[in-house]
């Protein structure tokens, strides 16, 4: 904890790290023959980095960008988004539309490091599935660095 428990350290995503992510991404989307937009932002949704592959639909941009940010202010992958509304009838019918930028099918995921939410990825411009397959592939960054 920080002085008097006022405050505490946290890890953030550097722009290091965001480019790395990015051109791990990019390597795995290329393996799978997809051309998908990366975005990745901090643990309040702000936008890191951000690149997308010269034949991807433009309109993919902003949706990698939301899904990303989805991830890193819920806590939440969009994925589990997906199995989450799937089951909950209120939430289904309230959250799309309503809550600003929420993405509820895969393709964003947390960045947690020891435990900790420090930002998010997100990928699109394939199936959601493959979007989901690029993202994971590219947060073993974290994993290999220890």
């Amino acid at each position: 904890m920080g002085t008097n428990n006022l405050t505490k350290s946290k890890s953030v995503v550097t722009l290091e790290a965001a480019e790395q992510l990015i051109d791990r991404a990019f390597a795995h989307a290329k393996k799978l023959g997809k051309s998908v937009c990366i975005a990745v932002v901090d643990d309040g949704g702000f936008l890191i980095a951000f690149r997308r592959m010269d034949d991807t639909n433009p309109a993919a941009g902003q949706i990698a960008i939301d899904k990303a940010y989805t991830a890193a202010v819920s806590h939440i992958a969009t994925h589990k988004w997906q199995e989450i509304m799937q089951n909950d009838e209120p939430l289904r019918i309230g959250v799309p539309g309503v809550v600003h930028r929420m993405i509820t099918y895969g393709g964003g995921q947390p960045i947690v490091v020891d435990g900790q939410i420090i930002g998010g990825i997100g990928s699109s411009g394939a199936h959601w599935t493959g979007d989901t397959e690029i993202g994971t592939e590219a947060l073993k960054l974290f994993s290999e660095a220890k």
